[in-house]
């Protein structure tokens, strides 16, 4: 008995079984807003979020390098316009997130209670977004997080 092969990407020639469980929207507990995208970012840009109240926001779709583990995954993200989310030069706790041409990795671990907590790798850095900073995510150090302001929730939305 042969089997079929698996149904590919015309453009990436990947299977689509891997692709299907790649793109997320990544959403605050703490705020309820969304990490959020454009086509028209570009390189340098401050990374947005869009208020989730009335919904999933346009834009809100971002694609990981492969699909999240039960445990620590290693992933980068990247927006609608193909650039990644990144640490500028230097970043240091209140860094603004940046649009960057360059992968950055981040690691992506589930909480015990089910959130996600998003580091930039081999750094004491959270992604964190908050009422008081506006619609933008930045980081904190660890030691200056309060409660479940650095968890996410992340749901596959293909």
């Amino acid at each position: 008995m042969t089997s079929s092969p698996l149904p590919v990407s015309r453009d990436l020639a990947i299977p689509r079984e891997i692709l299907h469980f790649r793109n997320y929207t990544s959403q605050s507990l703490a705020t309820k807003y969304y990490i959020t995208s454009t086509k028209c970012d570009v390189p340098g840009q401050i990374v947005a979020t869009a208020d989730g109240s009335g919904g999933i926001p346009e834009g809100a779709t971002l694609t990981f390098s492969q699909a999240l583990q039960p445990a620590i995954t290693n992933v980068t993200i990247q927006g609608l316009s193909g650039l990644y989310v990144a640490l500028p030069p230097n970043a240091i706790s209140g860094s603004k997130l940046v649009w960057s041409s360059t992968p950055a990795t981040w690691q992506v671990n589930t909480t015990q209670t089910g959130p996600y907590v998003i580091v930039p790798k081999g750094q004491d850095l959270y992604l964190y977004t908050g009422n008081d900073i506006g619609p933008i995510v930045q980081v904190k150090s660890g030691g200056q997080i309060q409660g479940k302001e650095n968890h996410w929730t992340l749901t596959n939305v293909d």
